[in-house]
């Protein structure tokens, strides 16, 4: 372990470097040879706008943004150059000012994460270095000088996608040299959530690129950018909002686990198990984003139910048992007010309730009808619980639950999420349940 992190750092001042050798050649370039008549205001209002969308990514989802800094790093390649976009960006990271979400202070990421800091700058820096020469070769072939055009376009989408899969690859490789999975794997995974912002940015890019070259280009971009930066700003008012309830929903079920040292961390890690599978049942990025929601708000309810039931070392009569059912229905009443998406709820509600029909609550899907969501928690709710310490046995090992996993999978589980679950077992560790990246990409997948 302490070998790969030394390899991974190497790999960074390495990276870090090449990124600050593109940087000074850049530099240099631009010293030697000065552009004439430079438009220093439309370069200036590119580099704010760059900053503004380092400073302030666009919120698509709770918990999900997208940074869109380099759609400015596309209207000023068009505009100026690479010379002039890598010496902006360069700026434009020093510039950068970012807020802690959980504290909500602000801080310099060179000082507050510098690992992370040098291997994305040099990343992009290099990235963006290498995108530009294949830019310029494309100008020179296709004969593109400015404007609206067929060459514009070709030069700005052979830009963005070299500049792009570069940045992916040296992120990618990051992992390879630290022991990581499988380059290909990783790499199509990461593709599927890139695309679609690839698309996004070159209109974007060629729009500024081409409202910047308009006489009062600079007045009009403010105009455009005002109203957009105050729709994230009430969209952001409105995740912060809804946020907040989901937070003190989670704090309720972090307060009943707290009752029992048996059950702490038990929604965490079926929050990881049952991201892992959906993950690998290939399901949309937001969908994962539900079921882990549904996950971790599972075991509300039992805030219904009294100590002396939660904390019992032994066998519960039938009077308590019946009091431990109601919960998914007493959790599911928590949450409505929140109104989340039916995948949370029904998670909530019917993660007790069998794939044949059977458990709790009684009113639920019909035999094989099951939701994918609640099917998804009931396997990683009864692995958790069959491998954790409990007050009556202790835990099982996992080649035990496998098998009571397979004993049961058609019967009380769904085969599909069993047959998935069993596939990915041997790569998990629920030590990750609460890790969180250290790195980024230039274009963050949206949903990954």
């Amino acid at each position: 372990m302490r070998q790969d992190h030394r390899r991974q750092t190497l790999y960074i001042a390495a990276l870090a470097l090449c990124g600050g050798a593109a940087l000074a050649l850049c530099a240099l370039r631009l010293y030697l040879a000065p552009p004439a008549g430079f438009p220093w205001l439309e370069a200036l209002t590119l580099a704010v706008l760059c900053v503004l969308a380092r400073d302030l990514p666009i919120y698509i989802a709770q918990g999900k943004t997208m940074d869109i800094s380099f759609v400015p790093v596309v209207a000023c390649m068009l505009s100026f150059g690479p010379e002039v976009t890598v010496v902006l960006y360069a700026l434009c990271c020093l510039a950068t000012v970012l807020q802690d979400p959980k504290t909500r202070r602000y801080y310099w990421p060179l000082l507050h994460a510098p690992r992370k800091e040098l291997f994305n700058i040099g990343n992009i820096l290099f990235s963006i270095w290498l995108g530009g020469l294949v830019f310029r070769l494309t100008a020179r072939l296709t004969g593109y000088t400015g404007g609206l055009s067929w060459q514009a376009v070709a030069a700005a989408g052979v830009f963005a996608c070299t500049a792009i899969f570069a940045n992916l690859v040296f992120f990618i490789l990051y992992y390879q040299v630290g022991g990581g999975g499988a380059f290909g794997g990783l790499l199509r995974q990461n593709l599927a959530g890139i695309l679609p912002n690839v698309v996004c940015t070159i209109p974007l890019g060629l729009l500024v690129s081409l409202v910047l070259q308009r006489r009062s280009g600079v007045l009009l971009l403010v105009l455009f950018m005002a109203p957009l930066l105050l729709a994230r700003y009430s969209f952001k008012l409105y995740l912060d909002s809804r946020s907040l309830h989901i937070r003190t929903v989670a704090c309720l079920s972090e307060a009943i686990e707290a009752k029992d040292p048996y059950t702490r961390g038990h929604s965490r890690r079926v929050a990881y198990y049952s991201e892992q599978i959906a993950r690998a049942l290939r399901l949309p990025g937001g969908t994962v984003y539900q079921i882990k929601v549904a996950a971790l708000l599972h075991d509300v309810g039992k805030i219904g139910i009294d100590d002396a039931v939660l904390r019992k070392p032994g066998a519960l009569t039938g009077a308590e048992y019946d009091q431990v059912k109601r919960h998914p229905e007493v959790g599911r009443r928590i949450i409505d007010s929140i109104h989340l998406p039916s995948t949370v709820t029904d998670g909530v509600l019917y993660h007790h309730h069998r794939f044949d029909g059977g458990g709790y609550p009684e009113e639920g899907p019909a035999p094989g009808e099951l939701p994918l969501c609640p099917a998804i928690l009931a396997v990683a709710d009864c692995y958790d619980a069959m491998t954790s310490d409990r007050p009556y046995r202790g835990a099982m090992s996992r080649e035990q639950a496998e098998a009571v996993l397979r004993e049961v999978s058609g019967s009380q589980l769904d085969p599909r999420v069993v047959e998935a679950f069993l596939r990915i077992l041997p790569d998990l560790d629920p030590g990750r349940a609460s890790g969180d990246a250290d790195l980024s990409l230039l274009l963050d997948p949206a949903g990954a």
